[in-house]
């Protein structure tokens, strides 16, 4: 089989001609963007040898343990220092049920404590 690298510009151009010596076997192709390879075109036949050797020994390979979680109840009805703990550990979070949760959590530890929650120094707290 033969490997060739081509631009984008060259690939959009040719792509009939490319797919289908990459379908025959004769070829498979690499696309370059501005020099750098973004895209990889090989047949099917190759496409499912990756996926049954390649990509499946992802799948088969032992899971990372799944990331410590906490459930996070109605602030109301959380103790005092599980609340503010779960307040600090949520700063920082682009989750918008978290964000939702930790509006509602700022005002339950103000209204019990007299005072706003103390901001987390530092990136991780």
């Amino acid at each position: 089989m033969n490997e060739e690298t081509v631009s984008a510009s060259h690939f959009r151009v040719h792509f009939k001609d490319i797919a289908n010596a990459v379908a025959r076997g004769e070829q498979a192709c690499t696309v370059e963007r501005h020099g750098l390879a973004v895209a990889v075109v090989v047949s099917v036949e190759d496409a499912e040898f990756l996926r049954q050797h390649k990509w499946g020994k992802e799948a088969a390979s032992p899971q990372k343990p799944a990331a410590k979680t906490i459930s996070l109840n109605h602030p109301d009805t959380m103790p005092l220092d599980l609340l503010e703990e779960a307040y600090r550990m949520t700063q920082g979070t682009t989750d918008f049920d978290i964000l939702g949760w930790r509006s509602i959590a700022f005002h339950s530890l103000k209204g019990r404590t007299g005072k706003r929650p103390a901001p987390v120094s530092g990136p991780s707290g």
